[in-house]
């Protein structure tokens, strides 16, 4: 039998939406309210920026490259189908992997400079090509992380050890964006619409495959050695 879906994620979706159509709109025809969003918090972010931040942000930025996002969601993925969890193997490789082509597309269709392009003046602290809207590196982070989010709190029974996943995946996704205007590759605006994207695209992924997910596969598989 099919088991109840929730409404959350959908929910949790139109935030995502709610969150991304006005940005896009917004970079797409200039609006004035894009600037009022980007420059006072550019401006909080690079206020001061100590070495001993700037090289633990550069660490997360780079954490936050494509590849690296695409070889930790293979690696969970892996996980998971050693642990037997083989449909949250394949919610993981869709939602990580696969949603992060939508970010790709709206790039190139609104192709957005990047700050350092657009004002000469700035010296980012790290180089990068392509466009700037959405953050690809916030999208990744969200899709990432917050699928390890959603199966810590679906699959971990061990409370403490729920509570530690979680909080470093929000941690991650919080400090992926923050770096990106840190290191001024990246407006803001960018960042939110890219978490707006991605929050879209893994809650309706996980509301499509809940009642498949959750039809024959038990929870609570940390601790737990795999079948042999």
């Amino acid at each position: 039998m099919m088991s109840h879906r929730s409404n959350v994620p959908l929910a949790l979706a139109a935030l995502g939406l709610a969150i991304f159509i006005p940005l896009l709109w917004g970079v797409a025809h200039h609006a004035a309210f894009i600037g009022a969003i980007d420059d006072p918090i550019i401006a909080a972010v690079t206020a001061t920026r100590p070495t001993w931040l700037t090289d633990i942000l550069l660490t997360i930025t780079a954490l936050g490259e494509p590849a690296a996002v695409t070889l930790l969601g293979v690696v969970l993925a892996a996980i998971l189908a050693y642990y037997r969890r083989r449909r949250y193997a394949v919610f993981a490789a869709l939602s990580i992997v696969g949603m992060s082509g939508f970010n790709t597309v709206v790039k190139h269709a609104i192709r957005r400079l990047r700050p350092f392009v657009q004002d000469p003046t700035i010296t980012p602290l790290t180089r990068i090509g392509g466009y700037s809207f959405p953050s690809g590196h916030a999208s990744g982070s969200l899709l990432l992380w917050g699928t390890v989010i959603l199966l810590s709190l679906t699959l971990i029974t061990n409370a403490p050890v729920r509570r530690w996943f979680v909080g470093i995946a929000l941690g991650m996704i919080v400090l992926t964006g923050y770096s990106r205007i840190y290191v001024q590759v990246h407006y803001p605006t960018d960042v939110l619409a890219g978490y707006g994207l991605a929050l879209f695209g893994l809650m309706m992924v996980w509301w499509l495959m809940q009642p498949w997910l959750t039809a024959t596969t038990p929870t609570g598989w940390v601790n737990r050695k795999p079948k042999s």
